[in-house]
């Protein structure tokens, strides 16, 4: 009897320490658990945050972008408004043209041919006085003259338009009676140069221009910036 009571307190004894060996196991296995769960978070948290800071230099290259795109979208809008303004607003408007209702009869060599009518002068640049146009404003112009022989002389009648004492082009109207010499040009001319026609004179040329046919023209194409 004492030795069956003495089994059984050992089996309960052993019952009891194999109850805190189980407790000691699953501790430390919900332990590693939780230490494995943590790095899995710690890892996923640095995942975020990496895609977070991946999602912000992304969200600034856009916005760089974009405000590119504005400054790009504000420079073309301004010209288009600077285009639609009317002309005085934005480039001073010159033209002018003239024409010779007087007859020259004795011109002499590299003498100025006055165009003594204005059809129009806008910007003022040409003198019927002097039959030399100025330059209000520096830029590109483009000019045009016709002179035209004398019926019966049997000579040529020469000119030449003049930029600044400089020969740009020639004139050259033939033998042949109310033959005209014409030429255009496209030119730049800065402010206060001057440009004009001048009668050449060589041996075989006519000091004669009939009036009412010969014209002198100018106008601006585009003033500088």
């Amino acid at each position: 009897m004492v030795l069956l009571i003495i089994s059984i307190f050992i089996l309960l004894c052993n019952g009891a320490s194999g109850d805190k060996i189980y407790e000691k196991q699953l501790e430390a296995r919900l332990s590693l658990g939780d230490r494995t769960y943590e790095k899995q978070l710690e890892a996923r948290l640095s995942q975020s945050e990496a895609d977070i800071k991946d999602l912000q230099s992304g969200l600034e290259l856009m916005n760089q972008q974009n405000k590119q795109l504005l400054a790009e979208l504000k420079a073309q809008n301004t010209k288009e408004k600077r285009l639609l303004l009317p002309t005085s607003s934005h480039q001073q408007y010159v033209a002018f043209t003239a024409k010779l209702n007087k007859q020259y009869n004795s011109l002499n060599d590299r003498e100025t041919v006055i165009f003594d009518t204005i059809v129009t002068n806008a910007g003022q640049g040409y003198d019927e006085n002097t039959g030399i146009f100025v330059c209000p404003i520096s830029g590109y112009y483009q000019f045009a003259a016709t002179v035209v022989s004398e019926d019966g002389t049997d000579k040529n009648l020469d000119a030449e338009l003049m930029h600044n004492g400089r020969q740009i082009v020639r004139l050259h109207a033939t033998v042949y009676g109310y033959d005209e010499g014409t030429q255009v040009v496209n030119i730049h001319c800065a402010q206060g140069e001057r440009v004009w026609i001048r009668h050449l004179m060589g041996a075989g040329d006519s000091a004669i221009i009939p009036a009412g046919f010969s014209t002198f023209s100018g106008a601006l194409l585009h003033a500088d910036q």
